[in-house]
């Protein structure tokens, strides 16, 4: 059956605008400023942050949006939360206090909570699952509060319990769906998670955009130029190769919509980052450093990110002809990129490349 995006949703996506591109610009900032390890840590927890709820969220909303006045209510406390981890992203980037950031992550998941507990009283057949996911939502709170203001964020174990709380939230679904798989609707899951990605790609151009207007107030400058063609023709690049004639979730066996889901971390994270990459160029330039190194190392890796993560959760399952080793072989190409003269211009083409094997492999039908 067809399952649309509702406007709700739509507006929900709004709101994780906002969230993304403060991760990407703390990103940014953080690189120019020659920080760029402390800089990358920050946007992955940022970033997780804000996609893992969005995640959760989108899941439930395709089995369980009755959109009565409850759910309306609470999904716009949800964005509530999301708007506190933007705002508090800038401290965020600018120290390491986490506790503003943590107060909005604990608005989300608890309002999330009660979604659930209301599918626990009007759905018998689900109670077993909704309770798994409501007390473990719950609980981890808990844990991440005790993290937050009692562990000290410069200590020796801080990072460890962080990924092990990490890896915890994120075993839950997986104990849910075992108590009782809910019924999600393929077409919908798949145009949320393709939404998102042009949310994300929107970063690339936002960051390709600002380099034409310093071409534009430098006299067209080629360096901005360069940055701002090769910044648009990734971002086209990168769209062409998730909306392929592929289709996504191509399985519902339990395993592999997991990898799905969960893979798309590495494309979100990674078409924002280009888009911190870009901007991190542009501010290079106006320095006079040109197309720095630093630069061009971040959008490779960013692009590199994006393509593994895109082969991961699409391609590998791929039947076994050449459509299952052009993105991954393509990788090292694009991560050395960044290493060579004049790497954006050598990524650009490399991914263009790329584009253009997957395509022959799998022509696109035309309607």
């Amino acid at each position: 059956m067809h399952r649309a995006a509702t406007q709700l949703e739509l507006l929900f996506d709004l709101v994780f605008v906002i969230a993304i591109a403060a991760a990407a610009h703390g990103l940014g900032h953080a690189i120019s400023a020659g920080h760029w390890q402390d800089g990358l840590i920050k946007f992955l927890l940022v970033f997780w942050c804000v996609w893992w709820p969005w995640n959760l969220f989108t899941w439930f909303a395709s089995s369980f949006d009755n959109d009565d006045v409850g759910y309306r209510v609470t999904v716009m406390v949800l964005m509530v939360g999301a708007l506190f981890i933007a705002a508090s992203t800038p401290g965020f980037f600018e120290g390491h206090d986490l506790r503003f950031m943590f107060s909005g992550y604990l608005i989300m998941r608890f309002a999330f909570a009660s979604l659930w507990l209301r599918v626990a009283w009007a759905k018998p057949c689900y109670r077993r699952t909704a309770l798994i996911y409501a007390g473990g939502q719950v609980l981890m709170q808990v844990y991440w509060a005790w993290l937050v203001f009692l562990v000290p964020q410069n200590g020796q174990y801080f990072t460890e319990l962080f990924i092990v709380g990490i890896a915890v939230e994120m075993f839950i679904p997986f104990l849910g769906e075992k108590a009782g798989s809910t019924q999600w609707h393929r077409h919908h899951i798949v145009e949320r998670f393709g939404l998102l990605n042009i949310i994300v790609l929107g970063e690339v151009l936002l960051g390709s955009s600002e380099a034409l207007v310093h071409a534009i107030h430098s006299g067209f400058w080629g360096q901005y130029l360069l940055v701002f063609t090769c910044g648009a023709v990734l971002a086209f690049c990168m769209w062409w190769l998730y909306f392929s004639v592929d289709g996504h979730l191509a399985s519902e066996k339990l395993q592999r919509v997991f990898v799905w889901a969960y893979g798309h971390f590495l494309i979100f994270a990674g078409g924002a980052a280009v888009g911190a990459g870009l901007v991190v160029a542009v501010e290079q330039i106006r320095a006079g450093n040109g197309d720095s190194r630093l630069a061009t190392i971040t959008v490779s890796m960013a692009v590199s990110v994006y393509v593994l993560g895109l082969w991961l959760v699409r391609d590998q399952f791929a039947s076994k002809d050449s459509r299952c080793w052009i993105m991954l072989l393509a990788v090292p190409f694009l991560l050395a990129s960044g290493w060579l003269p004049h790497g954006i211009l050598v990524l650009t083409l490399v991914l263009g490349i790329c584009l253009v094997l997957r395509l022959r492999a799998h022509p696109e039908r035309v309607d």
